[in-house]
């Protein structure tokens, strides 16, 4: 049974400075625990409740607490009943010399940005610079939204405009070209736009590429995990062709 001196640590993870202090942030879920066992990651405490355990097997080590204190611990409304405690990577090792960078402007969402990384995952991208006005990578509702996604992707946050400079860069705008036309050259750094402000300014000097997914219905936009999803399967056809 862990001690109270660890649920109350565990708890205090939901909130950015306390993963920050601790270098350590939570998973919770099935799936994001599994990949997350699998990973290089260094997992610390896998918890988990007696009615979670009953309906699925785990061959980790697992300490078993009670729904009441699951539920303190989550971050969602309802607890999924078992979550993990690991650290957090250290990328400093990590080959940024790859085809495609996506470069996340903005997304404040969480929800948004593990769509986002789940998406680049399924189609080989694993490598994010995020602005920093970005929601906290380790938030729990953006890990969970990636379904285990996070643990083959590296990120780092960084001053955008710095980043792009002379660089190969793209993104979607309201008034670009047809994104079917476009034969994009690699490597490319893919900018991706908050929700509701889109790209900032001061980035739209940087982009080599302006492309556009042409509407013929009446909605005023795409959400930007689906507008990003469109694109990288373009990067990713025109890759692999």
């Amino acid at each position: 049974m862990p001690s109270q001196a660890l649920l109350k640590k565990i708890a205090a993870l939901k909130v950015q400075k306390y993963r920050q202090k601790y270098d350590q942030f939570c998973v919770e879920g099935r799936k994001g625990v599994e990949e997350l066992i699998h990973s290089d990651y260094v997992v610390h405490n896998i918890l988990a409740t007696e009615k979670y355990l009953e309906r699925n097997s785990s061959s980790a080590i697992t300490e078993i607490i009670s729904d009441s204190e699951m539920q303190k611990l989550s971050s969602f409304t309802t607890a999924p009943g078992i979550l993990a405690v690991a650290s957090m990577r250290n990328t400093a090792h990590v080959n940024w010399d790859v085809p495609v960078i996506c470069c996340l402007d903005g997304i404040s969402d969480p929800g948004n940005l593990g769509t986002i990384i789940r998406t680049a995952d399924w189609f080989g991208f694993h490598h994010f610079l995020l602005s920093e006005d970005c929601t906290d990578f380790y938030n729990p509702k953006s890990l969970s939204a990636t379904m285990g996604s996070f643990t083959r992707c590296y990120f780092k946050y960084a001053d955008l405009a710095t980043e792009l400079e002379n660089k190969n860069a793209a993104a979607c705008v309201l008034n670009g070209f047809a994104i079917a036309d476009w034969k994009p050259e690699f490597p490319l750094y893919l900018v991706i736009g908050s929700e509701s402000h889109g790209i900032r300014e001061s980035l739209l000097p940087k982009l080599r590429d302006k492309i556009t997914i042409p509407g013929y219905g009446g909605a005023e936009s795409l959400n930007a995990a689906i507008a990003a999803g469109i694109v990288m399967e373009k990067l990713s056809r025109s890759l692999h062709r």
